[in-house]
């Protein structure tokens, strides 16, 4: 089994601006399989995607949909060597669902975004890795600290529970000096809020990789490692969105 085989699609409410995770893409042998998840039902503008307009049922397509092969860079394009490096993959990783995974699969033309979920093992242990999110509205006094980032380098997770946009907001700094450098994806936020929110999880965040010649959403790359106790994964675990309406 490939160790992407299956990543999940959000989706940004255009009136609330709230992300929704609303369906879920796996690859199997011979094919592609897409299912929407129990999100799609409780986000009351959300539209069925193209060619997949019943919600209830799923689709399946030797082909990876329109929907997602869109969002994967050609090999053919002169930039996919940098893009690869700016993902931390080589050739030999650089299948569609590994970089869909990595990537997020962004377009500055919608409200989309393709992700894979924390995979928590028998033990309660995971890495995760992702890019850091709002570096371009950050200060240049931000900017000027990742750029001097080095690999390996603790950072620090914490909850913004003000923000008056996501109250599940999770913000990044350094150690000492501090600074603010960004936040964990929101689609994640949530997630990370809850193993913080445990007093039996241990949660280590550090930088993978900073590419100073990446756009700002490809910039600065983090690993995630973590032991989380069994009452955070039963939690976890129990966040309807993600379930499949069949």
């Amino acid at each position: 089994m490939k160790s992407h085989n299956s990543v999940f699609l959000a989706w940004q409410s255009p009136e609330t601006r709230d992300w929704h995770v609303v369906g879920q893409l796996n690859e199997r042998e011979n094919d592609y399989v897409f299912k929407y998840t129990k999100g799609a039902l409780n986000v009351k503008n959300f539209i069925p995607f193209s060619g997949m307009e019943d919600i209830k049922l799923s689709y399946a397509s030797k082909e990876l949909f329109p929907l997602f092969k869109n969002r994967v860079l050609s090999e053919r394009r002169p930039e996919y060597p940098q893009f690869l490096k700016w993902l931390g993959l080589n050739k030999n990783e650089s299948s569609a669902m590994e970089m869909l995974a990595r990537s997020g699969g962004a377009r500055a033309t919608d409200n989309l975004q393709v992700f894979k979920r924390i995979e928590i093992k028998d033990d309660g242990s995971f890495d995760y890795y992702f890019f850091v999110h709002g570096i371009s509205y950050l200060p240049e006094s931000a900017k000027e600290r990742i750029s001097h980032l080095k690999e390996g380098e603790k950072l620090y997770l914490c909850p913004d529970k003000q923000n008056e946009y996501d109250g599940c907001a999770v913000m990044i700094r350094t150690g000492g000096p501090v600074e603010i450098i960004g936040y964990c994806p929101r689609y994640i936020a949530k997630a990370i809020g809850i193993f913080l929110e445990s007093a039996g999880s241990k949660l280590h965040l550090r930088v993978e990789s900073v590419q100073a010649d990446a756009p700002a959403n490809y910039r600065l790359m983090c690993k995630l490692e973590a032991q989380v106790d069994k009452i955070a994964v039963e939690k976890y675990l129990e966040q309807e969105e993600f379930q499949l309406i069949n």
